[in-house]
């Protein structure tokens, strides 16, 4: 009897080394993405994960944190080394900071130079520090002019390709009872200064020279604010509270035969069941008076923390969820947009997302959103500061002079 004890307790114990054998190498082949919650983007982040599982074996856990929340929780998480996270969605105004810490993975452990070479050099360039990269772009968003080619055809206008041109067509269009010459979000928070910046870097200036020199009061800016104010007198009345989604509104309404626009606000155009100017708009880049087009570039990367204890399986998704393909469905599912130069020669999602030519345009000179530590309240100056240009309390130079004082 005491034998027979014995061999079961042997037969037990190898069982459970076993099971717990196995369970580890279960464990092996899951990974945990860290990413923002809120649809549509979760749900298609889901669906090409589930895709994922299918096509590798490998689990994908998405922890979804609300955005005020996600950098935080992030952050804690890899700097107390709890390993629990393989795959983090990082802002660029979070992705100085976590390189600098040491948070991210360089891309080079996981992808190699023909995989980094399907992106737009100028995206990717965004998440590369001393010439390594550390993340893989995605949900590219940047501004453009969407107008009306009804309104355009009937009134015989050309669809402007410089600033001055712009003036004259807003000039054209004035006086119509129906719809003003154009709009754009002019709303404190981030959405004026966006604006800006877009027309600012058309114009060939920025905030900073090469030298870390601050030249936000330079010729340059001084233009971009009068240009604002001048283009403020075609606009709808309260432009003051627009933001970026009621801008849409206004466009989609039929209310401007013009819109500056972020890109993905160009789903909001084309929705057939609610906007009532569907399949009228056509898009071009911002471009200034010296031939320039420009814009700002706000996006995401996927990257690979520092203690995932799975960085191949960890980097077979980023490779997996920034590719073109996975991209394409992103924009179908949640008018987001990608970072591959196939992304933007596809001529049948050119047909069916018209705004990519124009947003391609763009990428050919564009500057990320500024993200350093001491953007937030420059940001509140320069904005109050441009509204008074437009109301014609404060000339350009004596606005622009106000936001360099404050960056110094």
């Amino acid at each position: 009897m005491k034998k027979v004890v014995s061999v079961l307790m042997i037969v037990l114990l190898l069982s459970a080394t076993v099971f717990a054998a196995g369970t580890k190498e279960a464990k092996a082949r899951e990974i945990v993405v860290a990413t923002w919650a809120g649809d549509p983007f979760e749900s298609a982040w889901k669906d090409k994960a589930k895709e994922f599982e299918k096509d590798t074996g490998i689990k994908v856990v998405i922890d979804a944190v609300p955005w005020e929340n996600l950098r935080e929780k992030t952050a804690l998480e890899i700097a107390n080394k709890t390993g629990s996270y393989d795959v983090i969605y990082v802002h660029p105004s979070w992705f100085g900071a976590f390189q600098k810490n040491g948070y991210l993975i360089p891309v080079d452990r996981y992808a190699d130079a023909s995989v980094l070479d399907t992106f737009v050099p100028n995206l990717l360039e965004n998440y590369t520090v001393d010439g390594k990269v550390y993340g893989l772009p995605d949900f590219i968003t940047t501004q453009v002019i969407a107008y009306r080619k009804d309104i355009f055809e009937e009134k015989n206008l050309t669809p402007p390709s410089s600033w001055s041109e712009l003036l004259e067509v807003c000039k054209s269009l004035a006086g119509n009872k129906d719809y003003v010459p154009i709009t754009f979000p002019a709303r404190k928070g981030g959405t004026l200064s966006s604006v800006f910046n877009g027309f600012l870097i058309s114009n060939g200036g920025w905030y900073f020279d090469s030298k870390g020199n601050v030249i936000i009061d330079s010729q340059p800016a001084i233009e971009t604010a009068q240009m604002l104010a001048k283009l403020f007198e075609y606009t709808p009345k309260g432009l003051f509270n627009v933001h970026w989604d009621e801008n849409a509104r206004i466009a989609s309404g039929g209310k401007a035969a013009m819109a500056v626009i972020a890109t993905p606000n160009s789903a909001w155009l084309e929705d057939e069941t609610k906007s009532l100017t569907a399949g009228k708009w056509g898009y071009i880049p911002i471009v200034s008076d010296k031939g320039n087009p420009g814009g700002l570039v706000d996006d995401y990367c996927w990257s690979v923390a520092v203690d995932s204890k799975n960085i191949q399986d960890a980097g077979k998704f980023v490779k997996f969820i920034t590719s073109t393909e996975s991209q394409i469905y992103f924009t179908e599912k949640s008018s987001t947009c990608g970072a591959t130069k196939e992304y933007y020669a596809n001529k049948e999602l050119q047909a069916s997302q018209p705004v990519l030519v124009a947003m391609q345009e763009t990428l050919k000179n564009s500057k990320h959103a500024p993200s350093w530590s001491t953007w937030g309240q420059e940001q509140e100056i320069l904005e109050v500061s441009l509204q008074q240009v437009m109301t014609g309390d404060l000339t350009a130079e004596e606005a622009m002079k106000k936001v360099k004082m404050a960056m110094l």
